[in-house]
């Protein structure tokens, strides 16, 4: 009697009854993307300059340094007000190297010494940027990364536009179901499309050698960014 049993257990698992360990069904789902967007006041603005300054030792870039930056803070403050928020981002110094001659040909040397200043001012008044650029060019900064835009909303803001991309998703999933003839279900899964964003105008030489030929303030357009918050979200189907 016991070996019939186990014969008709055998029998079960290969035949017509599903075995335990099985693969399930899929699941019937929709995936939908929604975006919300809005813009907000710009409050204030951060340019950041790099300046380079170079000596045959060590000690000799580093003094050369603090008196290009000396003289940059000093044309600033005398344009804009002393009230300015300074920021060092970096300072680094770095050997300078060149190939070597004579005996040495063919290694390289250290030819000088190099200091790298990497330095932010934010700007309340964020329609004086243009002032602020023409000074930093005239007082012959080496570079200027960018200026980036900032909203004290953006981030309150971005979450509010969070719920209006998930609305939005779950009224585009309920037409697709409507329209397939079957039922929305729970969310299956949510991925959010980024976050917020500080726009930043970027200058590279050919702006900075026509904004060191203009005779007047470097044009900057700002007043308002846009925030934007996206998703993309699975839903189940009935």
């Amino acid at each position: 009697m016991s070996a019939l049993v186990c014969l008709w257990i055998g029998w079960a698992g290969i035949g017509g009854i599903r075995p335990a360990w099985a693969e399930p069904e899929s699941v019937r789902s929709v995936r939908v993307h929604a975006e919300a967007e809005e813009r907000a006041p710009i409050d204030r603005a951060v340019v950041e300059f790099v300046i380079l300054s170079e000596g045959k030792l060590p000690d000799d870039a580093e003094k050369k340094d603090e008196a290009r930056f000396a003289e940059v803070q000093r044309q600033v403050e005398a344009t804009l007000g002393k009230k300015r928020a300074w920021r060092t981002s970096e300072i680094r110094l770095a050997p300078v190297m060149t190939e070597g001659k004579g005996k040495r040909e063919g290694k390289e040397q250290i030819a000088a010494y190099r200091v790298i200043r990497t330095e932010a001012i934010e700007l309340a008044e964020f329609s004086r940027v243009g002032e602020l650029l023409a000074v930093l060019f005239r007082a012959g900064v080496d570079e200027i990364n960018g200026v980036e835009w900032i909203s004290d909303r953006v981030e309150a803001l971005y979450r509010e536009l969070l719920g209006k991309a998930m609305a939005k998703a779950r009224e585009k999933a309920e037409c697709l179901a409507k329209a397939s003839s079957v039922q929305l279900g729970p969310v299956l899964s949510i991925q959010e499309g980024g976050g917020p964003i500080h726009p930043m105008v970027r200058f590279r030489g050919s702006a900075m050698a026509s904004a060191l030929n203009a005779p007047s303030p470097v044009p900057i357009s700002g007043g308002e960014m846009k925030i934007q918050a996206s998703v993309q979200v699975v839903y189940r189907l009935w």
